[in-house]
């Protein structure tokens, strides 16, 4: 499985628009993808009740729409294992996380650092850039050559 984490410092820094735009251009070259997100303050429920049910001390919610579904659980859960629950896609995008980067790196799958200034940095090869068009076309062929495989 490939994996790209996208870090950066704080907010407001374009991690979730270059995690959008890497989806859709993997999902265009065919591959399966599958993205963990990290937030900080809570999940943000699409369906109302799910939010009520576990504040009434459900510990799982499963919400059925006509085309898709989400199960919330009160479970504090960690990282690699957020991973495993997305059921081996040929690709995941991770946001945030960023006290994983040395992991993630560890296990040889890629990262892209994004600065308050605008720079980004990608590992491997420790490249830096300056456009985001740019990260995504590196970011993208590092995946399609497998430079992007965790070992874990």
């Amino acid at each position: 499985m490939e994996l790209v984490l996208i870090a950066g410092e704080g907010r407001d820094v374009g991690k979730t628009l270059l995690g959008e735009r890497l989806v859709a251009a993997l999902r265009n070259r065919g591959l399966r993808v599958g993205v963990v997100k990290h937030v900080h303050h809570g999940v943000d429920y699409r369906v109302k009740d799910t939010g009520r049910y576990l504040g009434a001390g459900a510990e799982r919610v499963v919400a059925v729409g006509p085309s898709e579904y989400m199960v919330v659980e009160k479970k504090r859960l960690g990282f690699w294992e957020a991973i495993q629950l997305l059921n081996g896609p040929d690709a995941v995008i991770v946001e945030g996380f960023r006290e994983h980067i040395d992991s993630v790196i560890e296990k040889g799958g890629c990262t892209a650092y994004i600065h308050r200034d605008g720079t980004i940095d990608i590992n491997p090869g420790n490249k830096e850039v300056h456009n985001i068009d740019e990260v995504l076309h590196v970011l993208t062929e590092l995946v399609a050559a497998k430079k992007c495989t965790i070992t874990a």
